[in-house]
């Protein structure tokens, strides 16, 4: 059976220009999403996965462009449309939720009037229909006084009660691909654990599929199916979420899923977004143990399948199983 992909990027690269020249943000990054399918896309902060997800949804802004690339939202290349174009297919087709919210909100307006905007640009409900939609999905999202909440002004919310109502705006309509940017960051324990539970909710009674922006490798493996591992804008491993955890092969990855107290900090941190950026060898090749001569005097390795759906750009990958 021939399975169709409801998102498709195709060598996607996202440049920015800096007093000190041009910062490659996302470098030759590919995926695809196939039907209530979750993709998580792990890496440390300046790796490139919220720009990943910025470019999809073509919200980059200036300084930032995408230079190279296609995306597709199943047939149709968005990569090209016209800004009017594309405010009609975000939040309807395709939408994305954001690490900090609360930045996302006009403080000034309530957030019954903030979700029933996103309602109007797409659909022609009335006010007192689109009213009802709005407290339905802040219930399904687990507020549990929706009344009270859509009176509300954003500064007056909690950092978790302010990421639901997020999550639920950007679900109200449900597009075929969500984008979730860091959901769980910033909030305490119980917030992370309800965030987590109402997006497997959604993910599970929806068609929607689901790109997972993460540096937590918890979230990652309560709630993706497959993982993409990036360092410095570019894609290192890729693998179902149980082989990237019981096999990793890129010497990063298995830094990286690592409890953090026991990370080998000179292996995995990032120094700045411009490490690197003047080489076309692996970014990690100076610090990395298992660097061998190729690494050293070869350019980046392409991203090859190793075994079956794992695909990591190595030349001299792990090969030892973890046992769980």
């Amino acid at each position: 059976m021939i399975v169709k992909n409801v998102l498709q990027v195709k060598n996607l690269h996202t440049y920015f220009d800096s007093p000190n020249g041009i910062v490659k943000a996302v470098q030759n990054m590919s995926l695809s999403l196939t039907k209530n399918q979750v993709l998580g896309i792990i890496g440390e902060s300046g790796s490139g996965k919220t720009t990943t997800g910025l470019s999809i949804m073509r919200l980059v802004d200036t300084p930032g462009s995408i230079n190279k690339g296609s995306i597709y939202l199943e047939k149709e290349n968005i990569s090209g449309l016209s800004e009017s174009a594309m405010r009609s297919i975000r939040g309807k087709d395709i939408a994305m939720t954001f690490e900090n919210s609360a930045s996302m909100f006009n403080p000034l307006e309530s957030i019954g009037d903030q979700v029933r905007e996103v309602i109007n640009i797409h659909t022609e409900l009335n006010y007192k229909d689109s009213t009802e939609l709005t407290l339905k999905s802040l219930t399904e999202i687990g507020i549990t006084n929706p009344n009270e909440i859509i009176e509300m002004r954003p500064p007056e919310l909690s950092v978790g009660v302010s990421q639901k109502v997020m999550l639920a705006m950007s679900t109200i309509l449900e597009p075929k691909v969500l984008i979730v940017d860091e959901i769980t960051r910033n909030v305490d324990i119980m917030a992370q654990a309800q965030l987590s539970e109402q997006l497997r909710n959604k993910i599970s009674s929806t068609d929607v599929s689901v790109i997972l922006l993460t540096n937590d490798p918890g979230v990652l493996a309560q709630l993706a199916d497959t993982v993409i591992v990036m360092f410095l804008g570019r894609k290192l491993e890729q693998a179902p979420v149980k082989a990237i955890y019981s096999q990793p092969m890129h010497p990063y990855t298995s830094q990286l899923l690592r409890p953090m107290e026991t990370r080998k900090v000179k292996t995995i941190r990032v120094t700045s977004i411009n490490e690197s950026q003047d080489s076309d060898r692996c970014p990690l090749v100076d610090r990395c143990e298992r660097a061998i001569s190729k690494c050293r005097m070869s350019p980046m390795p392409p991203v090859t399948e190793i075994n079956e759906n794992h695909h990591v750009a190595c030349y001299n990958p792990l090969s030892t199983v973890i046992n769980s």
